[in-house]
């Protein structure tokens, strides 16, 4: 039976979805006048927002709701602003990885280069990086706007303010990171997990908690559970992400099979296998990661060293872990028993899903 979400936290989508489809037509207009030569612009930023499983807005607006706020739609400004960090961070990070499809299409930088085919394959892929890196931007810079909408008491929104600014920081920082153990090969343990925090657990589930907590007027002590919560969730959340870019099936993910082992990243998957494995099995895996031209037969072969070190189980462990730590850590929230089991069956779905 398949896992989902639990209604209270899916009850607000279609609100939260008309109002980034809204946010996007806006920025669009902006853009056009501008310069009328943005409509290309316009169009692939809103292309880059739709779809996904707007998991930080329907977290930001439940907890919102958890903690006194009375009415869902004060928030979804901030709702919004989280949708643009992300639909940034997507499009950066297709740049960073050479991934030239997201959900099923075209990455943006892909569909930029493709527009010059007169250009030399070196200068049309030069153009598409830089147009994706810019178009991140416009969506980084277009979040404050949005998150400045919330009708709430202004002081809780300047609470939230300071802790939105965070929770971008702290992004950029996980995904510099990744990019830096990845030239480095670094296969450290520790440090996979602290890019799994900054880069996926803070702000995919962690600040987004602590974010609606703030907005609703709730004190440091109340958001800073949410925090506690939402940190061994969101590693859980990633760990599973984790296991799926590299044993998932393409098409249910929306990536290629192995996108993970093809983009050299050094996951906790890999650290564990590094761990684990022999001078031979390492060399081995060492060579296979980070190659663009790996096929299934190389995939194949990586998947089984990592399988055979123990590395899924080990990544398997450590999820579960995570997922007690975030059980613990709901219990001591203080928060009515309806919002409790809502967050736990957050917590199941994590572990759970396929995509």
């Amino acid at each position: 039976m398949a896992v989902t979400l639990p209604d209270r936290l899916t009850a607000h989508l279609p609100a939260i979805e008309a109002a980034v489809a809204d946010a996007v037509e806006r920025l669009g207009a902006d853009l056009v006048a501008i310069d009328p030569a943005l409509g290309a612009a316009a169009e692939a930023t809103a292309d880059g927002a739709r779809g996904g499983k707007r998991i930080r807005p329907a977290l930001l607006t439940w907890s919102f709701i958890a903690h006194g706020g009375d009415d869902p739609a004060r928030v979804l400004g901030p709702a919004v602003a989280l949708e643009l960090v992300h639909t940034c961070a997507l499009v950066h990070d297709d740049v960073l990885d050479h991934a030239d499809e997201r959900r099923g299409r075209p990455s943006v930088h892909a569909r930029f280069a493709a527009t010059l085919p007169e250009a030399d394959a070196d200068g049309a892929a030069a153009y598409g990086r830089a147009a994706a890196i810019l178009l991140g931007d416009v969506a980084l810079a277009a979040a404050d706007g949005e998150l400045m909408a919330a009708d709430v008491d202004p002081a809780a929104l300047r609470r939230a303010h300071a802790a939105f600014t965070r929770l971008r920081v702290e992004v950029m920082a996980g995904q510099f990171l990744d990019v830096d153990a990845a030239a480095r090969r670094d296969g450290n343990r520790e440090r996979a997990l602290r890019v799994a925090t900054l880069k996926s657990a803070r702000y995919s589930v962690g600040r987004p908690l602590e974010l609606g907590a703030l907005l609703a007027g709730a004190d440091d002590t109340a958001a800073a559970r949410m925090l506690a919560v939402g940190d061994p969730l969101g590693r859980a959340f990633q760990l599973r992400d984790d296991l799926l870019g590299v044993f998932g099936d393409p098409t249910v993910t929306g990536k290629p099979a192995a996108s993970d082992l093809a983009e050299g990243k050094r996951t906790l998957l890999v650290a564990e296998a590094l761990d684990r494995l022999d001078a031979s099995g390492r060399a081995a895996l060492e060579a296979g990661l980070g190659r663009t031209d790996l096929d299934e037969g190389g995939a194949a072969t990586l998947r089984a060293l990592l399988e055979e070190s123990g590395a899924r189980g080990a990544v398997e462990a450590q999820l579960a872990a995570e997922l007690a730590a975030a059980d613990a850590a709901i219990g001591a929230t203080g928060l009515a028993p309806e919002a409790q089991a809502d967050l736990r069956a957050v917590a199941t779905w994590a572990a759970g899903r396929d995509a």
